[in-house]
């Protein structure tokens, strides 16, 4: 016998329901509700599961895989488990508050895994240290402790620790310095890019960066607000463009799939190419499709605002995982070209002016990045970086 689960997302400010999860011990079915698609303004949950009646599958590659959790999500469940959850275990066990965009999952009527679980501000020395523990890979953690953790984490993409924290009536994502494994002040550098993309006029997330004192260690910690929520806590459909382009977690793409994506839904594709230039000088080079959104408004997919967007070092190369017309090692001059901006849609004279903007702050990134806690270390081993940045942009 089948478990049923209702889904729910939002049209317009109203949540309704969408349809229902049939799951099996080993597989797993969706199919809409009749109602939702006799609504006018009803859309695909993702591409992957067409807007019409009838069961459609949902393994092996799951269609509502940015409900479920991230490699840092899939960690943390595991690990207060004590086992390897399957697919659709992880993806229903996402804490409700928490869990990205508007679609949401129900057994009997109760949201599945409700409850309070996201922390505030205060409660951010604990979550950090148990979040250390479970990536050193100790085995000897307070099973509440982890428990709590895991009720903090959400679906958000990514492998670095983190949690959702409430600030105020806001929901915000914390990302969390690693214990081992950053040899640079990871979290000012990402705050730093992200003031920069703002400042040349790249839509980003509001941020900021902390410094949390755990065991008498200060930790930078970066804050964003998350946007798939209204500023009155309405929830917003979303979709990477890991699920608009129907891939897997991992794949990393070529920007010809997420501009053509964008240009049927409608979204802005001269942002793409703005953010595929700063990417491209900076050295993001995890770029991957998971990394890229696009939020529901009205009747069309917007894109998301930019996030995990990090630097790397010069000495790294720059093979990115979002390749180019096929190829991954990317400069400026590669997205310069005329193909490049056809693509995208970019005119040439729009492209120059971009670059004039975008000029004076790049230069300026090591202060910002000091600004938000960098050291001296974490500084000097981006120079080369910027320095390169700085001279590419002439």
């Amino acid at each position: 016998m089948a478990d049923v689960y209702e889904v729910t997302t939002v049209v317009g400010r109203e949540e309704v329901l969408a349809g229902r999860i049939y799951r099996t011990r080993t597989a797993g079915s969706f199919e809409y509700d009749s109602g939702y698609l006799r609504l006018r303004a009803a859309f695909a949950l993702a591409p992957a599961l067409g807007l019409f009646p009838g069961a459609q599958p949902l393994l092996p590659s799951n269609p509502f895989s940015d409900s479920a959790p991230d490699t840092w999500g899939r960690k943390v469940q595991n690990r207060a488990a004590g086992r390897r959850l399957d697919e659709l275990t992880l993806m229903l066990g996402v804490n409700d508050e928490g869990r990205q965009g508007a679609t949401r999952f129900w057994g009997d009527g109760v949201a599945m895994a409700a409850g309070d679980g996201v922390p505030v501000e205060a409660d951010l020395a604990d979550i950090i240290r148990v979040a250390d523990q479970i990536e050193r890979g100790e085995t000897d953690i307070d099973e509440v402790a982890v428990r709590r953790l895991f009720r903090a984490t959400g679906s958000l993409g990514g492998a670095r620790p983190k949690a959702n924290v409430r600030i105020g009536a806001d929901l915000w994502l914390a990302k969390f310095p690693k214990p081992v494994g950053d040899d640079w002040n990871v979290m000012a550098w990402e705050a730093a890019l992200l003031d920069t993309m703002a400042s040349a006029g790249i839509d980003v997330p509001p941020h900021t960066t902390k410094r949390v004192s755990v065991d008498g260690v200060e930790r930078t910690v970066l804050f964003l607000r998350r946007f798939d929520r209204t500023a009155d806590g309405v929830r917003v459909p979303y979709i990477s463009a890991m699920t608009a382009l129907e891939a897997n977690d991992g794949d990393g793409g070529d920007w010809v799939d997420v501009v053509d994506f964008a240009q049927v839904a409608g979204a802005d594709t001269t942002e793409l190419w703005r953010r595929a230039v700063f990417g491209a000088l900076v050295g993001n080079l995890d770029d991957h499709l998971r990394n890229h959104g696009f939020l529901r408004r009205a009747t069309a997919w917007e894109l998301a605002p930019a996030f995990d967007v990090n630097p790397e070092p010069l000495g790294d190369g720059n093979a990115h995982q979002l390749a180019l017309m096929g190829t991954r090692e990317l400069a400026l001059d590669s997205l310069m070209t005329k193909d490049a901006l056809g693509l995208f849609g970019v005119k040439p004279s729009a492209a120059g002016a971009f670059l004039d903007r975008l000029r004076p702050v790049m230069a300026s990134l090591p202060r910002c990045a000091a600004a938000h806690g960098a050291d001296t270390h974490s500084v000097a081993v981006m120079s080369s970086r910027v320095e390169a940045a700085v001279a590419a942009i002439g």
